[in-house]
Order: C-alpha cells, then structure tokens, then sequence
C-alpha cells in the first residue's frame, strides 16, 4: 500500500507572549489526544500573534493539539483542579469544559491536496 504525503499547514493564532515555545501535536485516528503524538514540532515563540507550523504526513483523520509552554518546562501546567494554567489549543477550535477532548471532538480529514488547520489558544 502506497501513502502519499501531504501538507498540513497549522496556524495558531491569539499567542500573547514572546517566552517559552509553542509545542504542536498531531495525531492519527485512533490516538488519544492526551498521550505521545504521532507528530510534532516545537516553535520558538517569536513575540508574532500569529504563527504557522507545516508537516508532511499522509492523507488521513488526524486531530491537533496545542500548548504554550511558556515556562520552558516541557509539559502543559495545570491549576490544583486540572484545568491549563497556559495557553492551549485544539483543532475544530474545539474548547473542552471538564475533561480533555476524544479524538472525534477535533477530528478533520486531511486530504491529498492539502489542508489549512486554524488553531486559537484559549
């Protein structure tokens, strides 16, 4: 079986801070969005409102995920209840109340000729 690559282009907007780096997970069906993405790129935030990320994955469902660490430490913080104290995101601009989103919740189809993603963290 032959897997064409395609581009996902990923833009996130309503970034309000220059520190830390903007960490960009995508995911295949069948994938929790909670846990190691299948893809992923970090960027440098730049002090932009606006950003732009682009991979090259195979035509498929995927879902994305975004956080603003802008601490530096690796990992999305939380408050003492578990909700984000940084900045996130996900595709479907979906915004989960309790609990993380299911995969279906941000799910879009990408298909060969490409497609564009508008992320805006929250």
């Amino acid at each position: 079986m032959k897997f064409t690559e395609t581009t996902l282009t990923v833009e996130i907007s309503n970034i309000k801070s220059a520190k830390g780096e903007i960490r960009i997970g995508v995911f295949k069906k069948g994938t929790k969005i909670t846990g190691k993405a299948d893809f992923g790129q970090v960027l440098v935030a730049s002090g932009q409102a606006t950003e732009r990320a682009v991979f090259r994955v195979p035509a498929g469902r995927y879902a994305v995920a975004i956080y603003h660490d802008i601490n530096n430490n690796k990992r999305l913080d939380n408050n003492f209840v578990g909700y984000p104290k940084e900045p996130f995101g996900f595709s479907n601009n979906f915004r989960p109340m309790i609990s993380p989103p299911d995969f279906e919740d941000c799910a879009f189809d990408l298909k060969e000729g490409g497609t564009t993603v508008e992320v805006k963290l929250r």
